[in-house]
């Protein structure tokens, strides 16, 4: 059978109608905005189909009729397909790091569009060269024009943690966008995309007509794969995935779901899965944290080093749907921060209280965003995979003192230039051990709940209970103590499972385990 071909580096809609790349349908969405004029806002993560989403309107309204032959919108459109003059603004692979960096785009795009339709440019600021372009290439072409821009948020998240930076580029965006809401009556269509939406700094404040469909229930699936998508288009790469690795088609579509699947984009919550990843694991016939190694946002990674925060609180935290779109270029949130970019998602709704939960959409995510900050926190020890593997081995074979030595290790890889700053963060190294305990991947759970009190840690595995409890600044004999007092192992004594409990006493002078006792 023919290897499919999965468009995992091309978001060009083009090239893949032509080149026989797999198309995911999403044409019943663009024909729902399209068909009227509109101004339009949509905000979805990194590598989830934004540009192709912008590439397929751009072809639509380019009037290329044979790119849509047999999908859905050649069913739904009658009559006459009209084509309008399209100006497409990419803001996205640009590092934004000092004051020219903005108008230097604009201006690459702008001097472009002035060749090509003719248009002298005289010595003008950006946003008038802007509203110079949409009223000449409306005149000289007699129709209305369609605006898309991809990427919108790029300037302001590559300069979070620079003030005038941000100053700058807010000023200037928002100079340049007003100019849509000036040549409305020019514009036929207009759509925007970003990962974040900067609901305080202005920048929309000139373009009160646009209409963001982020959270709409009607577009939750216009980016992404659904269910229903995984299994109609491609079915033949999941029984090759499955062949690859010596599972069965089942057992192939649990792992595609467990790693990739559980982004809710609604009220509704419809499943949509990861469409790079899933692509990613069906064209390399492999399992692996595609998306996550893709790099993590600009936005997140800067802002997580200053973030005093409790990463338990995020999965399963509730929010308010003004809380979803809170992000500001000056204070950033961090649940409306890891949700934006993707690293959280809405796992329930209550219609009640209008109060949505959230929580990690899959294991690659949870695996990712833990393993990013431990890398954060614990920036010289090398290979952070490498330390989780051996301390799961050491879990899984009983041998509860090489996990300690291996848990030594690893936290002696903070820099002594890194913990000058310990005393600024509280959790800080609760965050590092829950970190640890998520990614090792076994049964474990944090601040296990029992009828006298909480246990720190409590790992299972097939042969083993550990009841771990941490004493910051303390002792391992107080630590072993309070799971006596407490009884902690009661829930567990019919279990046949060996228990181990286990005492830890960690120093924040020496920022390492100052004693540990294993019984």
């Amino acid at each position: 059978m023919e290897k499919l071909d999965y468009p995992v580096s091309t978001a060009n809609f083009e090239r893949i109608r032509t080149e026989g790349f797999i198309y995911v349908d999403k044409t019943q969405y663009i024909y729902s905005l399209v068909s009227k004029s509109g101004f339009y806002f949509l905000s979805r993560p990194r590598r989830f189909g934004k540009s192709l989403l912008l590439s397929t309107i751009e072809s639509y309204f380019l009037g290329k009729k044979e790119l849509f032959k047999g999908l859905a919108i050649d069913n739904l459109k009658s009559g006459e397909w009209l084509s309008y003059p399209v100006l497409h603004l990419d803001l996205s692979g640009k590092a934004y790091v000092d004051k020219n960096s903005l108008t230097s785009l604009l201006d690459m795009h702008l001097q472009a569009w002035e060749t090509e339709y003719g248009i002298g440019n005289p010595r003008q600021a950006v946003d008038e060269r802007f509203n110079v372009v949409i009223e000449t290439v409306a005149a000289k072409s007699g129709k209305k024009i369609v605006v898309l821009v991809d990427e919108y948020d790029s300037p302001l998240s590559d300069s979070i943690g620079n003030e005038e930076l941000q100053e700058l580029f807010r000023d200037q965006l928002h100079g340049f966008y007003s100019v849509l809401k000036k040549t409305e009556k020019h514009i036929q269509f207009c759509m925007l995309t970003g990962v974040t939406k900067f609901g305080k700094v202005s920048v929309f404040s000139g373009l009160n007509n646009l209409r963001d469909i982020s959270l709409e229930n009607k577009y939750a699936a216009i980016c992404g794969i659904t269910e229903d998508e995984l299994h109609r288009y491609f079915i033949a790469g999941i029984e090759d995935l499955a062949d690859a690795e010596g599972w069965n088609v089942e057992e192939t579509l649990d792992r595609l779901k467990f790693n990739y699947d559980g982004y809710h984009f609604s009220k509704s919550l419809l499943d949509v899965y990861n469409p790079y990843s899933v692509m990613n694991a069906l064209a390399k016939e492999e399992i692996a944290d595609y998306w996550c190694a893709s790099g993590m946002p600009t936005l997140l990674s800067k802002s997580l080093r200053n973030i005093d925060y409790n990463l338990e609180r995020l999965n399963g935290i509730m929010v308010s749907n003004q809380m979803l779109g809170n992000l500001s270029v000056y204070q950033t949130e961090p649940v409306a921060l890891f949700y934006q970019t993707g690293y959280l998602t809405i796992k329930s709704y209550d219609r009640s209280t209008n109060l949505f939960t959230l929580g990690y959409p899959n294991r690659e995510v949870e695996r990712g965003i833990l393993g990013d900050i431990l890398k954060l926190y614990v920036p010289d020890y090398g290979d952070v995979n490498v330390a989780i593997t051996l301390m799961r081995e050491s879990l899984k074979r009983g041998e509860p003192d090489k996990f300690i030595d291996q848990l030594k290790a690893f936290l002696a890889g903070i820099p002594s230039k890194l913990r000058t700053r310990i005393a600024q963060y509280e959790n800080y190294y609760h965050t590092i051990f829950y970190c640890i305990a998520s990614l090792i991947g076994l049964d474990v759970s944090v601040e296990y709940n029992t009828s006298e009190g909480f246990i720190d840690l409590l790992i299972r595995t097939s042969r083993y209970i550990y009841i771990i409890e941490l004493k910051i600044n303390g002792n391992a004999e107080s630590a072993i103590q309070q799971i006596v007092d407490k009884h902690y192992t009661h829930p567990f004594t019919t279990d046949p499972r060996h228990l181990y409990k286990i005492g830890i006493g960690f120093s924040k002078e020496t920022h390492n385990i100052d004693s540990f006792i294993i019984a």
